[in-house]
C-alpha cells in the first residue's frame, strides 16, 4: 500500500468517525450551549505519546523514543508532507526536515524541534 493511499484511508477513518460523533451529538435543548472557546477541536493521535515535550535529535532513551515515534506517524496520517517517515524513534535528518517542512507550512518558528505549539500543528493537521 503506498503512501497516498494509507493517507486517504486515515483521513476516511477520521472523517467517519468525526461524522459519527456529530451524528449523536445532544441537541442544543438538552444542554447549556457552549461559547467557541470552551469548545476545542479532537486532536489526533497515533498512541505512542500524548504529552507536549520538547521533542529533538538527539534525544535518547524509550521516553524519547515514544515521542519521535508519535511525531513520525503524526507527520505520516496527519500532514501533507510528501515523504513516508519510518516509525522508527530514531529522529534522523529525515525526521529534522519533516519537522522544519511542517512548521513552515504550518506558519510557526521553524527551528527543527517539537516543542507544545509543533505538537498542536501536528495533532490537529497540517495540510498543503
Amino acid at each position: 500500500m503506498n503512501m497516498t493511499s494509507r493517507r486517504r484511508i486515515a483521513l476516511a477513518f477520521t472523517t467517519a468517525v468525526v461524522g459519527a460523533g456529530l451524528a449523536v451529538a445532544p441537541t442544543a435543548s438538552a444542554a447549556p450551549a457552549q461559547s467557541a472557546q470552551n469548545v476545542q477541536a479532537a486532536a489526533f493521535s497515533c498512541g505512542y505519546y500524548s504529552g507536549t515535550a520538547l521533542t529533538k535529535a538527539n534525544q535518547t532513551g524509550a521516553a524519547a523514543a515514544a515521542r519521535i515515534k508519535e511525531v513520525q506517524c503524526l507527520i505520516n496520517y496527519n500532514t501533507s508532507y510528501p515523504t513516508w517517515l519510518n516509525e522508527d524513534g530514531d529522529f534522523g535528518t529525515a525526521t529534522y526536515n519533516a519537522v522544519r517542512s511542517v512548521q513552515s507550512h504550518a506558519g510557526i518558528s521553524v527551528d527543527g524541534q517539537v516543542g507544545s505549539v509543533t505538537w498542536g500543528k501536528l495533532r490537529a493537521g497540517v495540510w498543503w
